[in-house]
C-alpha cells in the first residue's frame, strides 16, 4: 500500500488475482433475484489488504480507485442495457461508526469509467442484521428476509448493485429480490472481490 490516502501501489495491483469474466451465480449459496453476478478478483494477497483499509482505516476514496479498476476490467456490455448503478446500503448504525459506505465509493468509480449514472439511496436497509458467518443457508435467508426496501420507483429499470465482497450471495440476493418485487426488470450483482472457489 502507498502512504497517501486515495491510492494503492502498482505492486499491490499486480498481486490481484483476476476472476474469469463469467456469471458467478452457480458459485453462490443464494442467488434468487439476481440475473447475473460478477466479481473482479479473488479475495487473496494484495486485494484483501486494500479492502480492509477501505473499510476499517478511514480510506473511503480507495473505493473510488477500486471501482475504476473494476470498471476497466468488466465492461458495461457484460450486463446488456443498464439504467444505473447503486450500492448495497449500510445500516445507519454501521454508517455512523464508519462514516461512509465503501460500496458507494466503489459504485462511483465504476460509474465514472462506464459513463453510466450512479444513484444513491435506491435501497434502504430496514433493520440491523447479525453477522452471516456462522449461519447456514436457511438461516442466512431468514436473517436477510425483508432487510432492504426500495425508496424510489424502480419499475422497468435494469440495475447493477455494487458491493465490495461477494461471499454467499445472501445480501446481494436480498437486495435484488426487493428491487424485483418493486418492479425492476433486471438486477445484476457486481463486486470487487470474492473468496477463492472451493476445490
Amino acid at each position: 500500500m502507498e502512504n497517501h490516502d486515495n491510492s494503492f501501489c502498482s505492486v499491490c495491483r499486480q498481486k490481484f488475482n483476476p476472476i474469469p469474466k463469467t456469471d458467478r451465480r452457480e458459485n453462490l449459496l443464494i442467488s434468487e433475484g439476481l440475473d447475473a453476478a460478477y466479481s473482479g478478483w479473488y479475495y487473496s494477497d494484495g486485494i484483501d489488504d486494500v479492502i480492509h483499509s477501505l473499510k476499517y482505516n478511514d480510506r473511503a476514496k480507495l473505493g473510488l480507485e477500486l471501482g475504476r479498476h473494476l470498471g476497466q476490467y468488466l465492461s458495461p456490455e457484460t450486463f446488456g442495457k443498464v439504467d444505473y448503478l447503486t450500492d448495497v446500503p449500510l445500516h445507519n448504525v454501521k454508517f455512523r461508526d464508519r462514516g461512509y459506505n465503501q460500496a458507494e465509493w466503489i459504485s462511483k468509480g465504476v460509474a465514472d469509467v462506464w459513463q453510466i449514472p450512479y444513484k444513491k439511496h435506491i435501497l434502504k436497509r430496514n433493520r440491523f442484521t447479525v453477522s452471516q458467518t456462522t449461519l447456514n443457508k436457511e438461516e442466512r435467508k431468514s436473517n436477510m428476509a425483508n432487510a432492504f426496501k426500495s425508496q424510489v420507483s424502480v419499475k422497468n429499470q435494469s440495475i447493477v448493485i455494487v458491493d465490495d465482497v461477494l461471499t454467499t450471495g445472501s445480501t446481494m440476493s436480498a437486495c435484488a429480490m426487493s428491487l424485483k418485487q418493486d418492479g425492476a426488470t433486471h438486477v445484476y450483482g457486481l463486486t470487487v472481490s470474492t473468496p477463492l472457489d472451493q476445490a
